[in-house]
């Protein structure tokens, strides 16, 4: 699996974001193919090598042959009119409903009021598109992101003079790591807020074979800090933390402690941290199995549904990509029975369940919280029955793998060969012994 890791050094933008991309390997004529559509309201398209502090690295500019604002509705219709691929236009999409909804968020206003230059604008279309096409581009799948810089003091903005963190920066980065930079200036726009809170993840980094390393280039220097976000790409190495895969750097605090309540002291020693698993600031997750990750839970309460109905919900919240999904018996209101439904799913899957289950429930809201939850390093492998191939679900258990045969596997197996279920699963099972037994070394070895 191919991933990457964004480190926000100086902030990240729209057309940081870019030039990472394009700086990492993407191809110029690539980036320029991608808004080739977009040719009518675009004057120029420039890809620049920009220097901060002796660092190099590339920022694109756009020089517009227009202006005016469009709504989010008028940019959804012109993401659907585009020949961008589904994918592609899908992510688009996603971007530009997060970032409308902060900016709704921010003004006061519901999202068919929101007129804005900063959605609607051809530059911010470049950015988001670009970014979209870019990263499928380069067949990353798991974008890691490091906590976020955000400035003070003021912008000014097409409303006027705003504060920064930027109103709309600021609702997007809700449940996200950022890291308060004392020198006035803006360091996160809200384009770049929406594509990492879009597209990224802020859970434990993963060790990976880097490939290559792209460097994206602000097109304003700062006073303290190179304006720069390096992206590096690579093929995850297979057990996660135990290779070496760390937790995102830049707050100190960025998971959760083993152990011990609240954020790990920075002038905690090295023997001390080791002693409770966890190096606090080298990351090295040493003594622990698996990986914290980010989750959105969300959970609604109905009185007025069916068991059919209820039933049905469940099946298409899986479908969409919950991680899981259970039921619970609750009282309601006037002591009327009623269910508790929890969804627990990742966060970028999480605003397409939520519209799921406010447009096909019978709910009139959603609950919504973020966790980190500890999740084993996981695999599925067939193993070889006499009744037939058998799915299992494999886990990393520090250093031991255990595993566990699939129920709906073995329950199609057994329907296929006329047999009782529980005799499959014991098949599996032994199949599974006898597996190990084979690969593993001779005691003393």
């Amino acid at each position: 699996m191919r991933i990457a890791y964004l480190d926000c050094i100086g902030g990240i933008s729209g057309d940081m974001f870019v030039g990472a991309l394009l700086d990492a390997g993407w191809p110029e004529a690539s980036f320029r193919e991608a808004v080739s559509w977009l040719s009518g309201e675009i004057a120029g398209l420039h890809v620049e090598r920009r220097e901060h502090y002796s660092l190099a690295g590339l920022g694109i500019r756009v020089e517009l042959s227009g202006g005016g604002t469009r709504g989010l509705t008028e940019v959804l219709e012109v993401l659907a009119r585009s020949p961008l691929a589904p994918r592609v236009r899908d992510m688009a999409a996603r971007v530009f409903r997060r970032l409308a909804e902060a900016e709704a968020r921010a003004h006061g206003k519901s999202l068919e009021e929101v007129h804005f230059h900063e959605v609607g604008a051809v530059d911010a279309l470049v950015d988001v598109v670009s970014t979209c096409q870019g990263v499928v581009d380069l067949d990353i799948e798991e974008l890691y992101v490091s906590s976020v810089p955000v400035g003070q003091g003021t912008i000014e903005a097409a409303h006027g003079m705003i504060p920064l963190p930027a109103p709309a920066t600021a609702h997007l980065l809700k449940n996200v790591p950022i890291k308060w930079v004392a020198a006035e200036g803006e360091r996160t726009t809200p384009t770049g807020a929406a594509l990492v809170t879009s597209l990224g993840r802020w859970d434990a980094i993963p060790a990976m074979h880097l490939e290559s390393v792209g460097t994206g280039a602000g097109s304003r220097s700062l006073p303290d800090i190179p304006n720069l976000a390096r992206l590096f790409i690579g093929q995850r190495v297979q057990g996660g933390a135990e290779h070496g895969g760390l937790p995102m750097p830049g707050s100190g605090w960025d998971l959760p402690a083993w152990g011990w309540g609240g954020a790990p002291s920075e002038d905690r020693s090295q023997e001390a941290s080791q002693r409770e698993g966890v190096f606090s600031q080298a990351g090295l997750c040493a003594a622990v199995s698996g990986v914290w990750r980010r989750v959105a839970v969300l959970s609604v309460q109905v009185d007025d549904a069916t068991p059919e109905e209820i039933a049905g919900w469940v099946r298409r919240l899986e479908q969409g990509g919950a991680l899981d999904v259970t039921l619970a018996p609750v009282t309601m209101k006037k002591a009327r029975p009623g269910a508790l439904l929890t969804v627990i799913c990742r966060p970028e899957v999480e605003p397409d369940l939520v519209d799921l289950l406010l447009n096909e429930s019978s709910t009139l809201g959603v609950r919504r919280h973020m966790e980190w939850r500890r999740e084993l390093e996981r695999e599925v492998r067939l193993v070889e029955t006499r009744f037939g191939q058998v799915i299992v679900k494999m886990a990393l258990r520090g250093d031991r793998q255990v595993g566990k045969p699939e129920f709906e596997s073995c329950r199609e197996v057994a329907e296929a060969s006329g047999v009782a279920f529980r005799e499959v699963w014991r098949a599996a099972v032994s199949a599974l012994e006898d597996e190990e037994a084979t690969t593993s070394p001779p005691e003393g070895k």
